[in-house]
């Protein structure tokens, strides 16, 4: 053993240095927290100790061989005692390693994963032996990964340390197909296999999730304040408009005009009233709910309004499905708002299924999050991917006599009471909202 650490005291004190720069790597990792931060200090100190006592005793050893001095006991228990804190040290760096925050994956300079800790198996999906020994494309969308070989291959040539792909939009793939938004960092060690290139990826689609929500509250407030004042300028002008066409209509019948001078009239009347719709719409929006609140529970409020809708489902070949909660706490809401909010997402799910379906309402209570969920799921034609995130943009809609405000006011009534919303959709099996409201929020003064 002591011969061939002899022969090979360059190749240990480069692998060492790379143990080095990799822990140092992990620090960059773990100095987000001072907590985290002191052990890894600690560990670096003990693995530079470690390789300070090794490369000593190399030297020691190098130049008794050369005095052809022989090796006693004392020198024997020595080396034992440098290899176990090796030993020690690279236990420790391993550790520090596996219980990082971020996926590490470690490639050759061909692109192929030669090392990734556990985080890496959660985040994306794989054991750890799927990863090994495949490119690193295998972690990214199939339209990316002819241009991340051709970045590969530049760093590659010019390896330093650096943000990847800073103010662009990077997404990883997991094992099940789904992609999801990540930010990654770079950097690089010098081993005696050749150049290794290590990569932190940070999963960031909560990040990215809290961001739009609050685009699209920003953009809602924005709107609300518009629509409000649009809707009560068109609002008198429309009545008036509304009834003076209603006067008109019995005057043309009582005197007997022609059939075309009343089915114009009646034409006018149909869209003045359509008109009139909209600036309603526009009013809630802005609006949102009454503010009149008090105790309400979601079993009762989907009962309600079910009971209202059951005809209308049953004439459209729709069967609705109630799977409640045993208990269900109350919380303070506006139950006539909720309520339109429960018989909006009926009314689109209904749309979705020309040809009937199913409709599921589920209500839980999340006792650890102190929370209560509706799910409304139906079976419907699902939405487009691309369609997704603007379903809750006013006016924007698919349908041919929509308005655009029915999810949007929605939307707002469920901020409104602090909750959230979450769409998740599949084409051709169906569309699940899930609105979930806390229970011990402060009620809007």
């Amino acid at each position: 053993m002591i011969s061939w650490l002899l022969s090979n005291r360059a190749g240990v004190a480069g692998s060492l240095a790379a143990g080095l720069v990799l822990a140092i790597a992990l620090v960059a990792i773990a100095a987000r927290n001072v907590e985290q931060a002191r052990p890894v200090f600690l560990g670096l100190a003990t693995l530079a100790g470690a390789t300070f006592v090794l490369l000593v005793g190399l030297l020691v050893e190098q130049r008794r061989r050369a005095r052809g001095g022989p090796i006693g006991a004392r020198d024997v228990a020595g080396r034992e005692a440098v290899e176990e804190s090796l030993r020690r040290s690279e236990a420790t760096s391993r550790a520090f390693l596996e219980s990082a925050s971020e996926s590490i994956v470690v490639a050759d300079a061909a692109g192929r994963i030669v090392l990734v800790n556990a985080r890496t198996e959660t985040m994306f999906g794989y054991a750890r032996a799927e990863l090994v020994g495949q490119p690193v494309e295998v972690l990214i969308p199939a339209p990316l990964r002819e241009r991340h070989v051709a970045h590969r291959g530049t760093y590659t040539a010019a390896p330093r340390i650096r943000s990847m792909g800073r103010g662009l939009d990077l997404a990883g793939l997991k094992k099940d197909g789904t992609e999801f938004p990540v930010e990654v960092s770079l950097s690089y060690v010098e081993t005696d296999e050749g150049m290794r290139a290590i990569a932190f990826v940070t999963d960031i689609s909560e990040r990215v999730s809290f961001q739009r929500a609050a685009r699209q509250a920003d953009k809602l407030a924005a709107l609300g304040t518009l629509s409000a004042g649009i809707a009560h300028e068109i609002n008198n002008p429309i009545g008036i408009i509304s009834s003076r066409v209603e006067l008109m209509m019995l005057e043309a019948e009582e005197e007997g005009l022609p059939a075309e001078v009343r089915k114009d009239l009646e034409v006018i009347l149909r869209h003045a009233r359509r008109v009139a719709t909209i600036t309603q719409g526009l009013l809630s929006f802005a609006r949102q709910s009454s503010g009149t609140r008090g105790p309400v529970n979601l079993n009762q409020v989907a009962e309600e309004i079910v009971q209202l809708a059951r005809k209308d489902m049953g004439r459209a070949r729709v069967e609705v499905t109630l799977k409640l909660a045993a208990t269900m706490p109350v919380f303070v809401a506006d139950a006539n708002a909720i309520g339109q909010v429960l018989l909006n997402l009926l009314t689109n799910a209904r749309g979705a299924m020309p040809e009937g379906g199913e409709i599921t309402i589920e209500t839980s209570h999340l006792a650890a999050a102190r929370s209560v969920r509706l799910a409304v799921r139906d079976t419907g034609s699902g939405i487009p991917p691309e369609i997704l995130p603007k379903i809750f943009d006013p006016f924007f809609t698919t349908k041919l006599e929509g308005t655009g405000l029915g999810l949007s006011i929605s939307h707002g009534i469920v901020q409104d009471h602090h909750g959230t919303v979450d769409v998740r959709s599949e084409i051709g099996k169906g569309t699940t909202f899930t609105l979930t409201f806390p229970l011990d929020a402060a009620p809007e003064v």
